[in-house]
């Protein structure tokens, strides 16, 4: 029953390679997990123009039929993921905001300017950093930057109100 060194040596080198094996098997399956939920994300968000400005109508329309009358003219920026300050690409932002406009005419001001709409904000989020972005307090400077920001190039209007619909922090 005497072992001798070497198969010690094999044992406890047996089980270090199983827990290696082991480690590196969640860290994959966690890398493809994410990978799948952001892709879920993206797919999700439709971010291209065209669902921008179709989105952008249908909450128009909806609230023309009999909704808050002050409520009427609304531009939805869908699911924007971006990564805050100090993150290092490995923590991120997904949010959904509605602009609220004072025309018609500036809805489709937004929608001309859809790019410049999601730098401007996508600069604004991407400044600040985790404990920032998680304090609620802050949420309405937070809103209040962003209004100013967009305020400043748009020529047919203004935005009135800002609402997230969809803050998620991962």
């Amino acid at each position: 029953m005497a072992e001798t060194v070497e198969e010690v040596t094999a044992t406890k080198s047996g089980g270090k390679s199983k827990k290696i094996i082991i480690v590196a098997a969640v860290v994959v399956l966690q890398l493809v997990a994410a990978y799948f939920l952001v892709g879920f994300f993206l797919k999700q968000g439709g971010s291209d123009a065209q669902s921008q400005t179709a989105n952008a109508q249908t909450v128009n329309e909806a609230k023309k039929g009999g909704g808050d009358p002050n409520f009427d003219h609304v531009y939805v920026v869908k699911d924007l993921i971006v990564n805050p300050a100090g993150t290092n690409g490995l923590r991120f932002l997904l949010t959904t905001i509605g602009l609220e406009v004072s025309s018609e005419e500036t809805v489709k001001e937004l929608e001309k300017r859809d790019v410049q709409i999601h730098d401007a904000i996508i600069g604004i989020l991407t400044s600040m950093t985790l404990p920032q972005l998680d304090d609620i307090s802050s949420r309405d400077s937070l809103k209040v930057e962003i209004k100013t920001q967009i305020n400043k190039d748009l020529t047919t209007g203004n935005v009135l109100n800002v609402y997230f619909s969809k803050f998620i922090i991962q």
